[in-house]
């Protein structure tokens, strides 16, 4: 660019002046101003001045919009940074926070952990501490009993030394008043002798002489009696007759009570394999008239068991089938239980017996064995009266294994008795049957004998309840047994803590248990309630006897293991 100041001098047109402190002007050449005024003179004296002047002013004001337009791109390209900034700073305040709050997420897992950890020791704490009150009060009661029994103790044997020592001062006394008694008695004996055997002589002497006098009137009566009887036939006839009409009467009134008492037992009454029946009896009639309705504990119905839901269905089908039986004229079917004791095979034979709408019957394969040489018969009189039914009758034998068991072919097996009654049950059950449904029920399939096993047209195994079965029956056992009013009104307060997860947990830790142990545990629950006089059952009680029950079961298991582990093997 062009410029209008002072002409710039080359540094070499200017000789260096050699310094010289005491020379103030120096040494000062003109000659080059005078070069640069002449140039300036030349350059006004030009006539493309003017031009010169326009390019230099334009290439000025070019060289600003440049300037001002870097100067743009500078304030743009800093504003992109402080956007670039702004959005770094953005990011990373985000991670931060993220960051933040993954370690707050972090810390609150931690300390959530901590606390339930905690609470885990304070519950062990307080269940080791409620164990520990438990026995402890168990060990006071233990010691209030050996105190009060010892307490008992010493004042019965003070009772009983108070009692010997009165005893033996009364035979003491007693003693003495008799030989007291005794000497002067002896003495007035004695005195009195004489008097004594003569008033015994005459009395004797008296005796005899009045029974010869009564002896005489009986026989001389007896003697003119019979010697009227034998002079006048038709009263000896008429006597005759009257002795052997009253001998006859007499044994023709025991055979007739003999005879009437078996046709009102065989159809007013029961055979006494029989321990209950909805057919009406005398016995059982009257009985109901002083007591309430015989089917005042209805069982639950079928829909309310809880058992395998294929199990379930099968059983469903087959009931309807049993009830529509007589309805359409075909034969009964025979149903065999088998499973595990506590598993509801008794409870779905009573509960199909009492509401198929048929005549139900049920007795125990216990019952058999006490009859003896008795047996068979009782049998034959049972299936007699079970096929006099018009609507149809259900006999339902439970522990069937107690008579039906193999062993026929060996003497060692079965005793003859158990196996005559064993041959009749058979010859009742040999072909199907539209007066009667049998149903066995026993824990020990493999014992029964072949013949009864061919008899059974369906086969039912009850398992052991799995676990969604276990979580309903300890639902249903705790409704009934801990929720529901006792008998007298009294209710259970029940911890908010005792629910469905409280269920679910007792299912879970109680494999293997049978659906009576599961009742019984609830029971038990029910009687600790009770027992030690509180009003609530807590948590902890409620985990201590579900604990109780399940070291129980370890043991019966363990023992029943060992116990087959003994067996010897063949």
């Amino acid at each position: 660019m062009f410029s209008f100041g002072a002409p710039q001098v080359p540094s070499s047109a200017v000789s260096p002046l050699p310094k010289d402190d005491k020379n103030i002007t120096g040494k000062f050449d003109p000659t080059a101003l005078e070069r640069g005024a002449k140039a300036l003179k030349m350059l006004d004296s030009s006539p493309n001045a003017q031009k010169a002047f326009e390019l230099t002013k334009m290439q000025e004001i070019t060289r600003q919009q440049e300037i001002q337009k870097e100067i743009q791109q500078m304030h743009l390209r800093q504003t992109e940074l402080g956007a670039q900034r702004a959005r770094v700073e953005g990011d990373e305040k985000r991670k931060l926070m993220a960051q933040q709050q993954e370690q707050d997420r972090i810390t609150a897992q931690y300390k959530a952990k901590l606390e339930a950890e905690a609470y885990q020791k304070k519950l062990q704490d307080q269940r080791r501490q409620n164990e520990e009150w438990l026995q402890q009060q168990h060990q006071q009661f233990l010691r209030q009993e050996e105190a009060r029994k010892k307490t008992e103790m010493e004042i019965l044997n003070m009772r009983k030394a108070q009692i010997r020592e009165e005893k033996a001062l009364e035979r003491e006394n007693i003693k003495a008043r008799v030989q007291e008694e005794g000497r002067v008695r002896i003495e007035q004996e004695r005195k009195n002798f004489d008097v004594h055997l003569k008033m015994m002589k005459e009395r004797a002497i008296e005796e005899r002489q009045t029974k010869l006098e009564s002896l005489h009137v009986t026989f001389s009566s007896l003697g003119s009696a019979f010697s009227s009887l034998l002079a006048d036939k038709q009263r000896l006839t008429a006597g005759v007759t009257s002795l052997t009409a009253l001998a006859l009467g007499i044994y023709g009134a025991r055979a007739g009570t003999r005879v009437a008492g078996r046709v009102l037992e065989r159809r007013l009454g029961k055979p006494p394999l029989v321990r209950e029946t909805s057919r009406w009896t005398l016995m059982g009639g009257v009985r109901n008239i002083f007591t309430a309705s015989p089917f005042r504990n209805a069982p639950p119905p079928i829909s309310n068991i809880v058992l395998d839901n294929t199990l379930h269905q099968r059983l469903t089908w087959t009931t309807n089938s049993l009830v529509n039986a007589k309805k359409n004229g075909t034969p009964f079917r025979n149903l065999l239980l088998y499973g595990p004791p506590g598993t509801g095979k008794t409870l779905f034979a009573k509960t199909v017996a009492k509401s198929s709408g048929l005549d139900f019957a049920i007795m125990t394969g216990g019952d058999v064995g006490p009859l003896r040489e008795d047996a068979p018969n009782e049998i034959n009189k049972l299936f007699q009266w079970s096929k006099k039914t018009k609507r149809g009758l259900i006999l339902f034998i439970d522990e069937a294994d107690a008579f039906l068991r193999q062993g026929r072919s060996s003497s060692d097996g079965m005793s003859e008795n158990m196996r005559n009654a064993l041959s009749a049950f058979l010859y009742h059950t040999g072909t199907e049957s539209k007066e009667f449904c049998l149903i066995l029920a026993t824990n020990e399939r493999q014992v029964l004998d072949r013949a009864v096993l061919d008899r059974m047209d369906e086969q039912y195994e009850f398992g052991l309840p799995k676990l969604d079965e276990r979580r309903r029956m300890v639902a249903l056992f705790m409704r009934q047994y801990v929720f529901a009013p006792g008998k007298g009104g009294r209710s259970i307060e029940v911890d908010d803590r005792i629910n469905e997860e409280f269920f679910n947990r007792v299912a879970e830790r109680t494999e293997g248990f049978s659906g009576r142990q599961l009742s019984k545990m609830c029971i038990s629950m029910q009687s600790a309630v009770f027992g030690s006089g509180a009003k609530t059952l807590t948590l902890d009680l409620a985990e201590m006897i579900v604990d109780w029950h399940i070291k129980e079961h370890l043991k019966d298991k363990a023992a029943i293991e060992g116990g087959c582990a003994q067996q010897p093997t063949d």
